[in-house]
């Protein structure tokens, strides 16, 4: 009899979370054919039918994303109040941390509540090595005493059809791809950022094909199911839509699913913009990518696999004063926007371009590197 893993993952409608799931059933497949892969929704309850197959398994994996926050159990995964019910190992693979500001030092004042940390002691307790995605989350457990973890990189780096593959600058760059972030939701200058980037970066590009992509649905009927109480979000989305239509720009919603994510991003030659997966699934097929950070996310991604990135911002406001503000309900923004993002931007690609992906093949080295992580500690997994 086939033995298992359960992972619980967290995709519901940002096709990055999509991606996360779909690469990391594909190493299970090529490396643990030997293991059933059984996913749960992690935002989901443990009930007493899942409770049986994850102690029936080798192992209960929690999978992927900025699951590493202050509420990450119960708020991201939803086991049981008693840790104890389950069985079998918990080990993580390929989480991140999550902060706006995402410094190194940041990393040394990350705040995990007591029950976070109740589920990270467990995990330690088990003995099996765990995986986390980048050089900060690592940081940030190695920093409260959790030595249990390698950073293997992502599920989402590994495209196994192209891993192995030389890097080849494309002939032409036809068609451009602007990621839309999600920090124009609280900041107007991380918006006007965004607009003044599109209009510019359109009309450089003048002639090829430029659209801007939405990773999180504008569908506020599909949005509302998959997301309670983030209205709002949804709402800024689509405003955002409705000014790209009056400027006539194109956009494209590719929410929902990794297929469409993989097929979108199949057909670009140059992605440029904010989303952390898009810039991810571009390296992974040996595609150009240029990402702007917003977060620590990006900050996390560019000191794990280099590449092009630059900040989206010079600071974040994030003092005792600007944390009191914000409980206070007072609208000021938090974000100090970086005045050379255009300049750098075309500076970037032209040296790209100039010698042909100089940058982009460090990122495949690296790529290469983490891959050898990533196969050990799957290996490694009972």
């Amino acid at each position: 009899m086939k033995q298992s893993y359960v992972i619980l993952t967290g995709s519901k409608n940002n096709a990055g979370d999509f991606l996360i799931k779909h690469r990391a059933k594909k190493l299970f497949e090529q490396i643990r054919p030997d293991r059933e892969i059984i996913d749960f929704n992690a935002w989901e309850s443990i009930n007493q039918e899942k409770l049986e197959i994850i102690n029936q398994s080798n192992a209960l994996i929690l999978m992927g994303g900025p699951a590493l926050q202050k509420n990450m159990y119960p708020g991201i995964y939803k086991l049981p109040a008693d840790l104890d019910e389950i069985k079998t190992p918990i080990v993580t693979m390929g989480v991140g941390w999550k902060s706006i500001n995402g410094s190194w030092h940041d990393t040394y004042h990350y705040p995990l509540n007591q029950s976070s940390c109740k589920l990270l002691d467990r995990i330690k307790s088990d003995g099996v090595t765990s995986s986390v995605r980048d050089f900060h989350t690592l940081n940030v457990l190695q920093a409260k005493g959790y030595d249990n973890y390698l950073m293997t990189g992502c599920p989402a780096y590994y495209d196994l059809a192209h891993l192995r593959e030389p890097f080849h600058f494309p002939d032409k760059i036809e068609k451009i791809a602007f990621s839309l972030g999600v920090s124009f939701i609280n900041s107007f200058s991380m918006e006007k950022q965004m607009k003044d980037l599109i209009l510019h970066l359109k009309e450089e590009f003048k002639g090829k094909t430029f659209e801007v992509v939405f990773h999180h649905g504008l569908n506020p009927d599909v949005f509302s199911k998959s997301y309670v109480g983030k209205a709002n979000h949804n709402k800024r989305h689509n405003e955002f839509a409705a000014w790209l239509t009056e400027q006539n720009i194109n956009f494209v919603d590719i929410s929902g699913s990794a297929e469409k994510l993989i097929d979108y991003y199949s057909s670009v030659d140059l992605h440029i913009g904010y989303r952390v997966h898009a810039h991810i699934f571009m390296n992974s097929v040996k595609k150009l990518s240029l990402l702007i950070s917003e977060d620590g996310r990006a900050k996390g991604s560019k000191a794990t696999i280099a590449g092009m990135v630059i900040d989206g911002y010079s600071a974040y406001q994030n003092g005792y004063v600007h944390k009191i503000m914000s409980r206070l309900g007072v609208k000021f923004d938090r974000f100090i926007t970086n005045s050379h993002s255009l300049e750098e931007i075309r500076n970037i690609i032209t040296y790209e371009i100039d010698t042909k992906g100089h940058r982009s093949e460090q990122s495949q080295a690296l790529i290469q590197q983490n891959f050898g992580l990533m196969t050990d500690f799957l290996n490694n997994l009972p």
